[in-house]
């Protein structure tokens, strides 16, 4: 089941964020560290009502944040569809201990089913280069490679994608 987060869930998504950022760092990959994501972030989604999670034998398995916050860096590319017909996602992660399980595409898939039940056209994500792992699953899931943008306070680019959700692929 998925469903909207709650401020209790947070602890259990720490646990899961932080086995994320050992995994990641012995991968040699500092997309996530010791300053994010913080429960702040997702406590403030929880606010916004746009954090959602995975949740199997009532326990939090992973979870994905669905909403309008661009960064800036979204407006230096030309997408096909504008921002103001799109919805993002962002902070996706699975329990590292069972992933391999499709869990992350379920999460990706809702997110997209989400977004069209709201009329939104299109869904945009971003990575950071070193992350191949989810590199390949968005190719898997069909997201199209728009761009990449090196960001200050990284050494290597972000690659940032997009997908046509209009029609459900089958």
């Amino acid at each position: 089941m998925i469903r909207e987060a709650q401020s209790d869930d947070i602890q259990y998504l720490m646990s899961i964020v932080n086995h994320t950022i050992k995994i990641m760092a012995e991968e040699q990959n500092d997309q996530w560290n010791e300053t994010y994501p913080l429960p702040e972030h997702f406590q403030k989604d929880i606010d916004n009502g746009t954090l959602f999670v995975k949740v199997t034998n009532n326990k939090v398995i992973g979870s994905i944040t669905i909403d309008c916050d661009f960064s800036d860096a979204y407006n230096k590319f030309e997408w096909e569809q504008p921002l103001e017909t799109t919805l993002i996602f962002h902070r996706l992660v699975v329990d590292p201990t069972i992933r391999k399980k499709g869990i992350a595409s379920e999460l990706i898939d809702y997110a997209e089913a989400y977004a069209r039940s709201k009329g939104f056209k299109s869904i945009k994500v971003d990575t950071y280069s070193l992350n191949q792992k989810a590199q390949a699953l968005f190719q898997r899931l069909d997201y199209l490679p728009v761009g990449n943008l090196t960001l200050p306070e990284r050494a290597y680019p972000f690659f940032f994608y997009e997908k046509d959700i209009r029609v459900p692929i089958k």
